[in-house]
Formats: structure tokens, sequence, C-alpha cells
């Protein structure tokens, strides 16, 4: 992966009540990549994630994005960078209604045309669903797909996933896992995801962030983490998984 951070953290760390979360961070983000952010339950990854958009800020360090500090202007930070939720965020409405919300950051989405909307649901493969369908009447894995749609209408630069599959069987989560893939491949997106399952992160992401109780404690390729039994040491360690992958 060439040098072309879309991301930098420095000594970035974060505490709430006197309680350390995060401690000392330094990493980079690269423009294209998948990165995975694993770590057991408590380890802070949802807390960081929420920092690339500037949901939470550092207590200390610094954070910039795209060379400048990620706070400098939100506007512009909230369009490129979308987050995908473990449980995605679908609103009483029609399906039409949900996908215009992403005009919040950009207010040429509000005119946006029925035909552009339609072309939305098809990139994420809800082709038989209605702009006039009832949002909350999909199922939980087309809500999925339907707040995907949503993220992708404003173009982001980034997309963060927060255990966007932890709801799914199986079967689902390899879905939309393939599709966000595909995805970043075709539209050069970055790929930020967060999980607690390292088995399925090995089929998708090229670089690997382990956090063990805040900290920072591997960093590099699934096959050197493993080598130097990282994923042991946070307590993530899954023989059988790890040998069928």
């Amino acid at each position: 992966m060439p040098s072309d951070p879309i991301f930098q953290f420095s000594n970035v760390s974060l505490k709430i009540d006197a309680v350390s979360i995060l401690k000392g961070l330094n990493f980079e983000v690269h423009k294209g990549e998948f990165l995975s952010v694993l770590g057991a339950s408590g380890a802070g990854k949802s807390s960081l994630l929420r920092m690339f958009n500037a949901l939470s800020s550092p207590t200390e360090g610094s954070i910039k994005f795209r060379g400048m500090n990620i706070e400098d202007d939100m506007e512009v930070l909230r369009k490129n960078v979308g987050i995908l939720f473990q449980n995605p965020a679908v609103f009483s409405g029609s399906v039409k209604d949900n996908l215009l919300l992403a005009g919040r950051w950009d207010q040429n989405i509000a005119q946006t045309l029925d035909h552009e909307l339609i072309r939305s649901l098809k990139q994420v493969g809800l082709n038989k669903i209605e702009l006039q369908n009832k949002a909350r009447d999909l199922s939980g894995g087309e809500q999925q797909r339907l707040a995907l749609a949503r993220t992708l209408l404003n173009h982001p630069q980034v997309l963060l996933l927060d255990e966007p599959t932890s709801n799914l069987d199986p079967k689902l989560s390899s879905s939309i896992m393939d599709l966000v893939n595909n995805l970043r491949e075709n539209l050069s997106l970055t790929v930020v995801a967060v999980s607690h399952d390292h088995v399925l992160m090995r089929r998708y992401a090229n670089r690997v962030i382990i956090l063990s109780h805040g900290e920072l404690i591997g960093e590099g390729s699934f096959e050197s983490l493993d080598r130097d039994q990282v994923f042991e040491q946070a307590g993530l360690l899954d023989t059988e998984a790890a040998d069928e992958t």
C-alpha cells in the first residue's frame, strides 16, 4: 500500500470521568485500504471509530484528516466520512424519505431524482425494493443495505463500519461484507471496520490494528500478527477458526 495517509492519529488518548479508554495511539490510515480494528469487548474499538468523524474528541493528541485538523471543517468531514452502525439508523417513513436524509450534509441530495435514488438502491443490491415501501418493514439485512445506500449518496471517501454484521447470520454477514469490499474497489473507498470477529475480517482487510485495554498492541498484516501471537495477547485467539482461513 503506497504511503498516502488520509488519517493521522498522533498520541491520541481518551478519558471519560478519569477512566482511560484509549491510551497514546499512533497510526495512519492510507487511502484505498481496508483497515480492520480488532479487539475483545471493552478494548476501545467503538470509542476509537467515533473519533474518525468527530463524534467524540481526544482528551490528548491530535487527529488529522487529509492533513488538516479533523474538526476544522465539520461539514466537509461528515460528508466525506460516512459511518454504518451495528444497528442501522432507519427511521419512520418510506425508503425514499430515509435516503433523502443524506441531504443534511449535501443540500443537492434533497433534489435527487427518483431514478437516481433507485440506482443507489441497486448499487447495494436492493433491486426489488420500491421507494414508497415503508423502511421499517424491511428485513435486518435490507435495512443495513438501505443505511449503506444513504451513506453512499454523499459520495464519501471513507466508510466506517461499527460491527455492521454482529446482528446478522453468517450468510448475511458475508453478503454485506462482500458488498462493502466490492464498493471499496469500484468507488475507491477507504474502509475502516471495527469488529471482534477476526475470522471474518481476515477475508477482507489488508491491514489490521489490534487494541487491548485501550492500547494499540499490534499493527500490520494478519500473517505478521499471527507470527507474533498478538491475537492471543488480545484474547482473540480462535485456533480452529484461524487454521481454516
